[in-house]
């Protein structure tokens, strides 16, 4: 499949290291009771995508790692990835969600909102998930939702772009196909 990039393109990848295995787990279900109700009905859907991040054009993207940065687009498109696109996206759209994702970089990764999102896991009190973390501290998913929020007022389903997680994102996209529709999978 032969991809060309836009501004404003979502893209939500893989890994196999332990790490990523790990944040696929728990983003599953917003809770452990509700994980663990799922599992007995079976309805739990596994995450097939653990990172996310924005394209800028062909040549760079921008993410959040250590700390929000550009990456190369080519580097990401051998890896297991998929890629979505807002089909009603306007110019000024896309200038503004340029702009609001570069104001953030070299901004700090949440490893406090990772925290809170664990204990509200562990508890199924959201009170954790929003109250420990960093203002303009986010995890990558959360801050590719919270350029979208800023700039289209898009909620990917949620309430608040920090309940967001890779797998609402890419259930939402594929749902709503009249908004939202897969340019590259790999």
């Amino acid at each position: 499949m032969e991809y060309t990039a836009q501004l404003g393109d979502i893209f939500l990848c893989d890994s196999d290291r332990f790490a990523a295995k790990m944040v696929e787990f728990l983003m599953q279900s917003p809770t452990v009771w509700q994980q663990i109700w799922r599992f007995f009905r079976h309805t739990l859907t596994p995450t097939k995508y653990y990172h996310a991040g924005m394209i800028l054009d062909a040549a760079k993207m921008i993410e959040q790692q250590g700390k929000c940065q550009y990456g190369e687009t080519q580097k990401i498109l051998s890896r297991r990835i998929i890629i979505l696109r807002k089909k009603s996206l306007t110019d000024a759209q896309r200038a503004n969600l340029q702009k609001v994702a570069l104001n953030d970089l070299g901004k700090g990764y949440g490893v406090l909102s990772c925290i809170g999102k664990l204990f509200t896991w562990l508890t199924g009190i959201r009170w954790f998930e929003d109250v420990i973390h960093w203002p303009n501290d986010e995890i990558c998913i959360n801050r590719v939702c919270l350029w979208y929020w800023e700039a289209t007022a898009e909620l990917f389903g949620v309430h608040n772009y920090r309940e967001s997680t890779t797998l609402t994102v890419e259930t939402y996209c594929k749902h709503y196909t009249d908004e939202w529709e897969i340019v590259y999978e790999n």
